[in-house]
This record gives structure tokens, sequence and C-alpha cells, in this order.
């Protein structure tokens, strides 16, 4: 499968490299900024810093070098990358991992972990008494778990709830509530049991000290939680260098904090902002901007820039008819378009749904690979990609194709149309809208005729090329 990412750095990113002592850097871009290039290339030169300093001494001491990614199949993608930047430099002890991972390989084995899904659905079950959606109730007590330590729950009855959005509303009699009847008892019932939550890990090593890294970096952290960033800035060696590249309009998890409450102070000499698109041509960024549009952005979010990307395309296409029908134009698309032994394809959808592809993928022998949850990147030809919406965050490909998005499927309807930032809603916009942000080349939408989703209200028509299919 062919890694797109150019690591020969631009301007932009060359004024970044100078910036190699200790200390914590933020580096911000919207989709298709080269964010994750910057990270690699700010990784190979904070290295060369590390290893250069530890040469002069008379006894060379190993550099640990820590890059951390939210999900398995990013962390495939840039281990793929990695190893081109840095090759096989015996003074670096590299570890590339998810944050889960690492934290297990970190704390006291034996541990028994409840996994997310069991931990959604226990909080689930001890939402009957807030009389509000149990999964926005179990996503609320997930994101208050992770943005608080321990001993400081009772800080989330005053707090902004930053990145929740405006609605629904949580005022401090329900934050009270949802502490006594469902966060509460689910510690206890941890507790009763003798399990630890993946949260449980974070917070034990933001505690703790275990391994001392002199160089970190940490790509995608905007869906890091608070306690998960406490975790990684408590393993940094003395004089440490510390990375942090993030873009919340692209954050798809229930989860938010603020640089000043995990203890970083950011000063315009350790922050960035990448402008420039080199992803995207102007008329996919553009269909990007207008998903995201009306929503609220914190100081960590990008919007897609259109007037900055370097090239022109195609408007994307947006296909209304029946899946088989779907597949069949998609196909045509590649089998008239695309060079596959030169471009990349990636066939996304937000809960893997590709049963009715893979036959007809097969049928004309067109080389595939399962990308979500692929621990390494695939070294095959195969230049098609099959990835779920969440494990496609933070890869890049020539061209996207996103079907069966029907209204049944990934519709979080807002109680009032007023409302924007609904989060339910808003984080579908940013899912699909990040999922758009992969593309360099093209972007093909499609849905049931009979099954809109909600989105299609920010799909303006000059933006989409229209099929009925």
């Amino acid at each position: 499968m062919k890694a797109l990412i150019d690591v020969t750095p631009t301007a932009e990113q060359l004024a970044l490299f100078s910036r190699n002592g200790p200390g914590v850097e933020i580096i911000r871009g919207a989709a298709g900024s080269g964010k994750t290039t910057t990270a690699l290339l700010k990784l190979r030169s904070l290295a060369a810093f590390f290893i250069n300093r530890a040469r002069r001494q008379d006894n060379p001491e190993t550099v640990n070098v820590l890059v951390l990614t939210y999900n398995r199949t990013l962390r495939g993608y840039i281990n793929e990358l990695t190893q081109q930047q840095l090759h096989d430099e015996p003074l670096i002890h590299l570890e590339i991992q998810t944050f889960n991972f690492w934290a297990r390989n970190l704390v006291q084995p034996g541990l028994r972990i409840l996994n997310i899904d069991d931990s959604m659905q226990t909080l689930k079950g001890l939402s009957s008494a807030m009389r509000l959606d149990p999964q926005f109730v179990a996503e609320e007590a997930s994101y208050v778990l992770g943005r608080f330590l321990p001993e400081d729950l009772d800080d989330y009855l005053n707090a902004r709830r930053e990145g929740r959005g405006i609605a629904p509303r949580m005022e401090k009699p329900a934050r009270q509530m949802l502490l006594d009847s469902v966060i509460n008892p689910y510690i206890e019932l941890k507790r009763a049991q003798h399990l630890v939550d993946w949260n449980d890990l974070a917070v034990l090593l933001a505690a703790d000290q275990v391994r001392q890294y002199s160089v970190i970096v940490v790509d995608e952290s905007q869906d890091f939680s608070a306690n998960e960033v406490r975790a990684v800035l408590n393993q940094r060696a003395e004089h440490a260098s510390t990375t942090f590249v993030l873009d919340s309009a692209q954050r798809i998890y229930p989860r938010n904090f603020t640089w000043p409450e995990v203890g970083v102070t950011v000063t315009s000499g350790r922050s960035s902002t990448l402008q420039t698109n080199y992803r995207n041509t102007r008329q996919i960024a553009r269909f990007a901007a207008a998903l995201l549009e009306g929503l609220t952005l914190d100081d960590n979010g990008t919007m897609p820039n259109y007037d900055s990307a370097v090239t022109d395309g195609e408007l994307p296409y947006v296909l209304t008819g029946e899946y088989p029908d779907q597949v069949g134009f998609a196909l045509r698309f590649i089998q008239d378009n695309v060079d596959l032994t030169q471009d990349s394809v990636a066939f996304l959808h937000p809960k893997g749904w590709f049963r009715g592809l893979i036959p007809e993928l097969d049928r004309l022998r067109f080389p595939w690979v399962l990308l979500t949850g692929a621990a390494d990147w695939p070294k095959g030809p195969q230049n098609i990609a099959l990835c779920t919406l969440h494990s496609s965050k933070g890869l890049e490909f020539d061209h996207i194709i996103m079907l069966g998005l029907d209204g049944s499927v990934v519709d979080v309807r807002p109680p009032d149309d007023d409302v924007e930032d609904y989060e339910p809603s808003a984080r579908l916009r940013r899912l699909i809208a990040m999922g758009v942000g992969r593309a360099r080349k093209s972007v093909i939408l499609g849905f049931k005729r009979n099954d809109a989703p909600d989105i299609i209200r920010f799909f303006a028509e000059e933006l989409f090329q229209g099929r009925d299919v």
C-alpha cells in the first residue's frame, strides 16, 4: 500500500526546525496542511539534536524516543514512514505506539482491563436516572473521567465543558446527578470487581514516572484526553523536548482539554499554525469546510483552508441511489480514471460495512487490503484500502470514496435545527469532513435516495457534482 507523505520539508515547515531545545511545542493545522509530515520531520530533527549531544559525552547514553498515535492504523502508517527517517541509529531507542498499548506496557502487569466497549455499556447501564440519551450520558461520563483526575472530579460541577458543544445542556444539578448516579457508581463497580479501565492507566502514569524520554511526539493529539496528556508529560526526562500535533476541528471522540489544565503554558515562540493546504484540491477543501460551517472552534482548531490549497481538480461527486449502483459508479470511476499502480484509493465507512463492495472488487480482480486496526502498514502492491472513518484519521490517499452514508446509518439529528453545536451531530460532521480531507485528488460520497443523511443540508449545490445512479 502506497504511503503518500512527502517528507521533503516546505519553507513553512523549515521555520519550525530551528526550535530544537527542551520544552513543549504545539503545532496546529487544518487537514492537508502537513501536520503528520511536520511531526515526522520534527522527530528527525530532534533525534539528531539529542544524538549529537549524547555523542559528546564520554559514555553516550541511549536516547529514548516516543511517538504516540491514537489508533493502530495511524501507528502502522507512521511506523513505516519513521523507519525511513531514522534508519538504524544505534543510540536511538524508538517506540511508536498507540497510547493504550504504550500505557499497558508501562504499568504493572496482571491488571484486569475493562475494554472500551464494555466500559461504555456499563456507563449506559447506569444512565437511567439521567433521563437523557444513554449514549450521550456514557460519553459525558467518559469525558469527565478523562478530563479530571480522580481527586478533582468535583471540579466538573463548575468547569466549562470544553469541546462538548452547547447542547444537550448540562447545568449544575445535572452534573451533580451524573457524578452521583453514574460516575461514582462506575468507580465503585470497578473497585469491587478489581478492574481498571484505560483511563485508570493514564491516571497511574500521570502520578508515577516509569520511563524517561528525551524526545516525545504525539500526533493527532486532539483526540487524547487530559489525563492521557498528563501521563505523557510525566514520562519526560529532564530537558526533554515534547511536540503535540493537533487540530480540534478534526476531533472525533468526546474529549477535550485546555493546555493550562494539563500544566502547559503555551507561548508564541513554542506554538505554530500551519496555514497552507498541500493535500487537498481547492474543490475538496471547500467541500470539507462547508461541512464544518457554524461549528464553534477552540484555539486548537483550524478550518480547512481552500484559499491556501495549491491545486485544482474536479468537484466532489455526491451519488444518490441504491448501494449496488453506488458501488458500480465508484468502480467504473476507478477503471476510467485511476492508475492503481500509481494512485491509492480508500473506501471509508463509519461502521466499516463493506460486504456489498468486496465481492465486486474481487470480481474485477482489484487487489485490496483492510486497513482498520492494522498494526503494520501493508507492504503489498494493493492500492485499494477498506477502512473505517475513525481509523483513517491522519492518513491520506489520492481518492476517497464513502458509500452507504444513509441517514439510518449516520444521522444524529439535533433536537432543534437552529442548534448547530449539538455535540453528537457536530462530531458526525467533523468525522465526515475529516474523511473528505484525506483525499488528494477526488472524493465520491453516496447515499440512498429515500434515506438522505441530515448532513446533506451542508452540501451547497455549487460545491459538488450530483449523480443519480
